[in-house]
């Protein structure tokens, strides 16, 4: 009885350290996954501010392409409201600085490192905020399309000034860095007011600066609700 008493002992004991080290080793794991989890969690933040950083440039960037733009279309709708067969010259000031301003084309052109990198190395799908996951997702279909619509954008922009380096006085038109004397050619640039292929150009101009204007303004919008998003990590 005493032999089977201290047998009983022993398999107590031995029962008991087994739970001990049992419940050791489930402690030292959930300490463990507690750990990984708060790193997941740090790094995601990090990666977030990155992207915020990243995004408040380009939206900076991309406020200042939307006013170049908006000088673009006004120099287009100043000339646009004097051409005609019956121009009379003289009538518009400053001909030659305005139509300068009309050949620009301005091509945002963002900066995409971080989101990048999201995307290439998974964390996109990893991301624990649902709104900002879908945000970036449906932002980067947009600015594919983006990309296309800024390429047929540039592609019009070059006829345009292709017109003008025919059928200008360009010399006169050059507002830059450089400058220069005024041509020794005869002609003007007022004598464009009464061609029908430089409205048909004009318009086409303030179109497509339009179309692009209408697509940075959404570019503009979907810029600051990835912010806005981005901004839930800091709290």
């Amino acid at each position: 009885m005493i032999k089977e008493n201290k047998l009983s002992k022993y398999v107590l004991y031995a029962i008991g350290e087994i739970i001990l080290v049992v419940i050791g080793i489930l402690i030292a794991l959930q300490v463990n996954d507690w750990n990984e989890n708060r790193k997941l969690v740090n790094e995601e933040k990090e990666t977030i501010a990155n992207l915020k950083l990243e995004f408040e440039k380009n939206l900076v960037d991309l406020e200042s392409d939307i006013n170049v733009i908006h000088g673009i279309i006004n120099s287009c709708n100043v000339l646009l409201e004097f051409t005609g067969p019956n121009y009379e010259f003289g009538s518009l000031k400053n001909v030659d600085s305005i139509i300068s301003l009309t050949p620009r084309m301005v091509v945002w052109d963002p900066s995409l490192y971080t989101l990048s990198d999201i995307k290439n190395s998974g964390k996109l799908s990893r991301l624990s905020n649902e709104d900002l996951k879908m945000l970036l997702i449906e932002w980067d279909s947009f600015y594919t399309n983006l990309l296309d619509w800024g390429d047929f954008y540039v592609s019009r922009g070059d006829k345009y000034f292709d017109y003008l380096i025919e059928n200008s006085v360009n010399r006169n038109l050059l507002n830059g860095p450089v400058q220069y004397s005024k041509s020794k050619f005869e002609g003007t640039n007022e004598k464009l007011l009464r061609k029908q292929t430089f409205e048909n150009n004009l318009i086409n101009k303030a179109a497509m600066n339009s179309f692009m204007l209408n697509n940075y303004i959404e570019a503009k919008d979907r810029l600051a609700d990835i912010i806005k998003q981005c901004e839930t990590y800091e709290n």
